[in-house]
């Protein structure tokens, strides 16, 4: 009588059709959230280059600067042109050394208008440098939100971006990656000095509030798409130093609006019936879910220092090139065919369980990857192929650690030998998985798509070896394994 524990037979037969039933739609034309995405290097993508808008941002840093001035060193100054003009008075002879030297400001001897300074060029370039170096963080947190994985981007020159997604063409990210998404909050201001009207676009809806905001879009610590009375809403949460300030400015203004505005317009324009002190909110306005999660992304993102816009567009092929790309699979798939048989000539019987083992492993790591929806590159495919090396490992340990029992006439030489070998198997796996897990941690780009593979398929070839493989073991007798000597 051939003894051995159900379950495992159960759980791999539920194993197995799991992990079809997650494979199947990658053979589907349809689109699935359960799908393995394929890199830059494998299928190609689109391109995009972005400019970031060196007036505005010019224009931007100068006032800040003027601002500065002003509330430090008690000097009246007005942005003309691109240039500061600061008044004369007993502070400037003080202020003009610290001016040129630790603010980046040079005397714009071409200007007719007395102490009126400029930018130099080093400076403003640096700066406008720093500014783009920037937004590439804020632009790759945005795809990633979106779900692209294995993205390239860059800075090209001092203020462009080239941005390279894989797969086919997303107006969703053009949309969420050309807004500069500054948040600002404003309270009603009926007098006309020193307010601004924002209107509604969509709706018409208009509101004059004072025009410096109350609390900026700096302040959200994080944002998401929620729903109330299944309407798409956009619920936010500010930081400490945010949640302070729009506690105050809620209780202190009770029965007054408040407009959220988005990059000059207005999205809606909100009654405070109490005090918010919580330090979270909701913005709603008509949303699908598809505009609310957009919003959502962006505000968790951050705003972009500048506008933003699309200057070039293409569509571009796979790195590697279509033929390095079947050559690869050519190679794998002959490595593939060469371990069974070796396998299987070597070994016999239990060479045919590896095989089993093998296949099993494969369809465990893809429908895992299938249902995380993770994007497989070169360095992934690395990945996948190393866990096919540690699972012929781990099968051959134990075979050879059985044969060692057969033969030193150990009682029951099957499970003492899986047993004593999985030990081993476990704590090597074990420590490979934890240089996985931080290489994901702490890596970007190829690094977490090579860590990714590498994490699922440990996992992958650990619990099909102690499943599969030790039922196959057990359900065969002895005489029939092949590892006699």
């Amino acid at each position: 009588m051939i003894i051995f524990k159900q379950w495992r037979l159960w759980v791999s037969l539920l194993l197995l059709i799991g992990s079809y039933i997650l494979i199947k739609p990658n053979f589907e034309s349809q689109t699935s959230d359960s799908k393995i995405n394929f890199g830059l290097d494998i299928q190609g993508g689109f391109s995009y280059l972005l400019e970031l808008n060196e007036e505005e941002y010019l224009n931007n840093l100068l006032v800040k600067t003027s601002q500065y001035i002003e509330n430090t060193y008690s000097i009246s100054s007005d942005i003309d042109n691109g240039e500061i003009v600061i008044s004369k008075n007993q502070n400037l002879d003080a202020l003009t050394n610290i001016v040129i030297q630790n603010l980046g400001l040079e005397i714009n001897e071409k200007s007719d208008k007395e102490n009126s300074y400029i930018f130099s060029k080093q400076s403003f370039n640096k700066s406008l440098s720093d500014m783009t170096l920037n937004a590439v963080e804020i632009v790759r947190s945005r795809v990633d939100f979106l779900g692209n994985k294995e993205l390239s981007i860059q800075k090209v020159g001092l203020n462009k971006i080239l941005l390279e997604i894989p797969g086919d063409l997303d107006n969703n990210v053009k949309e969420v990656i050309s807004k500069t998404a500054k948040l600002t909050l404003h309270l009603e201001k009926n007098n006309i000095v020193g307010s601004k009207t924002f209107i509604n676009e969509e709706t018409g809806e208009q509101v004059r509030v004072q025009e410096i905001p109350n609390i900026t879009g700096d302040f959200i610590q994080d944002a998401s798409l929620q729903y109330n009375q299944n309407e798409p809403v956009v619920a936010f949460s500010f930081n400490k130093e945010g949640s302070d300030l729009f506690a105050k400015m809620t209780s202190e203004n009770v029965g007054s609006r408040f407009a959220i505005v988005l990059d000059g317009s207005l999205i809606t324009a909100p009654v405070i019936r109490e005090s918010i002190t919580g330090g979270s909110g909701q913005i709603s306005g008509g949303f699908t879910n598809e505009t609310a999660n957009n919003l959502a992304i962006i505000l968790k993102s951050g705003s972009l220092p500048t506008q933003i816009k699309i200057i070039q567009e293409k569509q571009i092929g796979p790195t590697l090139g279509q033929e390095g790309v079947e050559k690869g699979v050519i190679a794998s798939i002959i490595a593939l065919i060469a371990i069974t048989l070796f396998m299987i000539i070597y070994y016999k019987i239990s060479g045919f369980f590896t095989v089993i083992t093998i296949i099993s492993c494969l369809s465990l790591l893809f429908a895992m990857m299938s249902l995380l929806n993770t994007t497989l590159t070169l360095p992934g495919v690395i990945g996948i192929v190393l866990t096919i090396g540690m699972c012929v490992d781990a099968n051959v340990l134990i075979f050879e650690r059985i044969r060692e029992n057969f033969k030193h006439n150990i009682e029951d030489p099957k499970n003492h030998g899986f047993n004593s070998a999985y030990v081993t198997i476990l704590d090597s796996n074990l420590t490979t998985l934890f240089a996985a897990i931080f290489l994901f941690a702490f890596g970007f780009g190829p690094i977490r798509g090579f860590s990714i593979s590498l994490i699922i398929g440990i996992i992958s070839s650990l619990i099909v070896t102690y499943i599969i493989l030790k039922l196959f073991i057990n359900i065969t007798s002895i005489k029939y394994l092949g590892l006699q000597r």
